[in-house]
């Protein structure tokens, strides 16, 4: 079985790394380590105009556009963005609910949403900080294995875009692993991932989560762990827990990753009417300042222990059976001049005994193209 292993100047990349801890790990600090805690999180966490606490107890500020994380980047001191930024030009068409799923809402902000010209941001803890500091590690040992159909890398293709309809799930996951399902598209180092991952090592919890990375150069981002995206939705926001599939009803999602053809700005647009959240401006960087050469759509799973936890739904996938199987569905890239395009992909399956992926062409309108994908994991 082919392995991928990080090596320690990656990790050391690596933004926040989260595992469970208790009561007596945070108070064994010293108040040295404490107080610079303290200066940390004044930083990461900014003034909030209104604040909203979910059922699930996460806890996000609503901070002032303008002073949201993105622009504590050095590339965008001075920026000219505002809060009702759009895509510049939209050739994407309004995704038809299919009649054997749900779109699955996530279990975000309630009382309204942040207020206009606001954008909510999940608020950091010091628990955060010291899971951070004390397990980042934790990456150095650990192993990848991936599912997926992707596009040939050819710096010809020219894509502007990816986007899937991802049926959502809750694979049981231990402390020291997650499983995501992803779209992505990727220039060289560079690389936009999109979708839904449960990570305790991220999040410090097993819920499935709306999620974003952004990888350029040798740095690293999760979400808006760091800065770089630019939030301007004010009601939906990144981190949000997911309703997820159980026998008989299986709730989706759809996840699309645009460039602006005018500007390169890279947006992360969401739900059936291609919401948009956010985007990431071409300053960040050198790959996909142009196209993407590749997409690609699918699982990967990650352990530090040699034992794996579930991908997708659990079961390897049984082809066409969107009941039972984790799906990518409706899969497209948009080409130089932003027209939708049926992709043609292969297989990429580095753990077959754990994890698989099958390419269904379109049979039906409901489904399209359709990657599905998964497997029960374990090694024992």
């Amino acid at each position: 079985m082919k392995t991928t292993r990080i090596h320690l100047s990656v990790i050391q990349l690596l933004i926040p790394i989260l595992v469970y801890l208790n009561h007596d790990e945070v108070e064994g600090l010293s108040k040295k380590d404490h107080e610079a805690l303290e200066r940390q999180l004044k930083l990461l966490n900014k003034p909030a105009v209104k604040t909203i606490k979910t059922e699930y107890e996460d806890i996000y500020d609503c901070v002032d556009f303008y002073q949201q994380p993105a622009f504590d980047h050095p590339l965008l001191k001075n920026h000219t963005y505002h809060p009702q930024m759009k895509p510049s030009l939209s050739l994407l068409k309004r995704n038809k609910k299919s009649s054997t799923s749900n779109s699955s809402s996530g279990i975000g902000l309630n009382d309204g949403g942040c207020p206009m010209g606001t954008v909510p941001i999940r608020r950091t803890t010091k628990e955060d900080l010291i899971r951070e500091r004390r397990f980042n590690t934790s990456y150095v040992g650990g192993v990848f294995h991936f599912a997926l159909e992707q596009t040939i890398n050819d710096p010809n293709l020219k894509i502007s875009g990816a986007g899937t309809i991802s049926s959502i799930y809750n694979p049981k996951v231990l402390s020291n692993q997650w499983s995501a399902s992803i779209v992505k598209v990727q220039n060289g180092r560079d690389q936009i991932q999109a979708g839904w991952r449960v990570d305790p090592i991220l999040y410090g919890d097993t819920r499935t989560r709306f999620f974003s990375l952004f990888k350029a150069g040798t740095t690293q981002c999760f979400n808006t762990r760091c800065p770089g995206f630019v939030i301007v939705n004010t009601q939906i926001p990144l981190d949000m827990v997911f309703l997820t599939s159980t026998p008989g009803r299986i709730f989706d999602q759809t996840f699309f990753i645009q460039r602006d053809l005018k500007n390169g700005r890279w947006w992360l647009r969401y739900s059936h009417d291609f919401t948009q959240i956010g985007f990431w401006p071409s300053e960040l960087f050198t790959g996909l300042k142009g196209f993407a050469s590749q997409a690609a759509w699918g699982g990967e799973a990650f352990s530090t222990v040699p034992t794996f936890p579930p991908m997708g739904s659990g079961r390897f996938p049984k082809f066409v059976d969107t009941d039972k199987d984790a799906f990518c569905s409706k899969i497209s890239i948009l080409d130089s001049v932003g027209n939708t395009r049926d992709p043609a992909v292969s297989s990429f399956e580095d753990a077959h005994a754990l994890y698989r992926v099958a390419n269904k062409p379109i049979t039906n309108k409901e489904i399209g193209h359709a990657v599905f994908y998964g497997g029960p994991g374990s090694n024992k």
